[in-house]
């Protein structure tokens, strides 16, 4: 009489090529505590309006596995297999936030009592490690006060899933309630990181800054040069990756370069960007900058002889096989400054659309001819 494990075992068993075949026989149930995969966690992230195409490019980058669900002009939902900690290393967002529970949009103290029903049936990730705790609101963007009431529902949920206190003065850990027009959900969300304090008035914002320099794909032993430095915001953006040398150049404005995060230092040249004398020919590995709107002091000529000055200055002083070029550009000079690029020996510049303090406006990514030719 056969046997019938044997039969079995033989009914899974082919052969392929003279090779054995061993099929599963159907799904795999996956056991407790296994994964087909690295677990996937879902945030919120803010920024400056107008950010949205740079920061998901950026995201795209740094993160593993980015899937976008939600887009509007200044935040980002999304899904990553990349741990909390790095989504809180992110320089270039203003706020980022681990999301723990979302409810269909109602009012804002139904979610919050929604919120808390829900926390009673079980611990949502997100919540773990947590000594204290204070609840904030935003709806639209816009710092709202959450019912006495509702709040103390909600205080009293999260206490009881974590064992953590309320610390109504701040010191612990911030959950948001968070409403987002588009979204249709509210979101409780518990908060990884916190803006950055703004520049001097009419400089770039720290976190635009920190999307430019993260465009340039820093690295190490970057030599990196802002040929138009104003108020050194970039300047002080790159210094907080490492970098052989950061330089800066103005003819007239007064950079300030102190930053509390630097990690590199930061050099000072006043002299013209269209010339750039004491900068040697294929010194520089970075160039990123934001080069006037159409306001050119002391230059005669037109915006295009400008531009084109611009264009064979940079392209003099750039690594010729891996050099970067970033620029920030008013939209409506975004065309005439990709012609004077490609004419100057760049390859055909990348075009990314933003918004500066409301202003349409174009990020410019490019680099030497050679560089693309040589597989750099």
């Amino acid at each position: 009489m056969a046997n019938p494990r044997k039969a079995a075992s033989a009914a899974r068993t082919s052969s392929v090529g003279g090779r054995r075949r061993i099929t599963t026989g159907g799904p795999r149930r996956i056991q407790s505590g296994q994964s087909d995969g690295p677990q996937r966690q879902r945030y919120l992230v803010t920024f400056p309006a107008g950010l949205a195409a740079l920061v998901e490019e950026c995201l795209r980058a740094d993160l593993r596995l980015v899937s976008v669900s939600h887009r509007d002009d200044s935040a980002l939902l999304f899904s990553t297999s990349a741990p909390a900690e790095s989504v809180a290393k992110l320089l270039y967002v203003k706020n980022a936030f681990q999301l723990v529970l979302e409810v269909p949009r109602t009012s804002l103290s139904g979610a919050a009592k929604a919120i808390a029903q829900r926390l009673r049936r079980s611990v949502s990730p997100g919540l773990e490690r947590m000594s204290g705790f204070r609840i904030m609101a935003q709806i639209d963007g816009q710092l709202e006060p959450l019912d006495r009431h509702a709040k103390g529902t909600l205080e009293r949920a999260v206490m009881s899933a974590t064992r953590a206190r309320v610390m109504s003065r701040g010191g612990g850990d911030e959950l948001w309630l968070i409403g987002r027009r588009a979204l249709g959900t509210i979101v409780l969300g518990r908060r990884l990181s916190r803006a950055a304090k703004p520049g001097p008035a009419g400089s770039l914002s720290p976190e635009l800054s920190r999307l430019l320099v993260r465009m340039s794909k820093p690295q190490g032993g970057d030599v990196f040069l802002d040929p138009f430095a104003g108020s050194g915001a970039l300047c002080r953006a790159r210094a907080e990756w490492p970098a052989r040398r950061v330089i800066g150049v103005d003819l007239y404005a007064e950079p300030r370069f102190d930053s509390p995060r630097a990690r590199a230092p930061i050099e000072f040249l006043r002299e013209d960007a269209l010339e750039l004398p004491s900068v040697e020919s294929g010194s520089a590995s970075v160039v990123a900058t934001d080069p006037p709107w159409g306001e050119f002091e002391s230059f005669a000529g037109s915006a295009q002889e400008f531009y084109a000055a611009m264009a064979a200055s940079f392209r003099r002083v750039l690594d010729p096989r891996t050099g970067r070029l970033v620029l920030l550009v008013s939209r409506k000079m975004e065309q005439l400054v990709a012609d004077e690029l490609i004419r100057a020996g760049f390859e055909g510049p990348r075009l990314v659309p933003v918004l500066v303090n409301g202003h349409p406006a174009t990020v410019l990514n490019a680099c030497p001819a050679e560089a693309r030719d040589d597989g750099g």
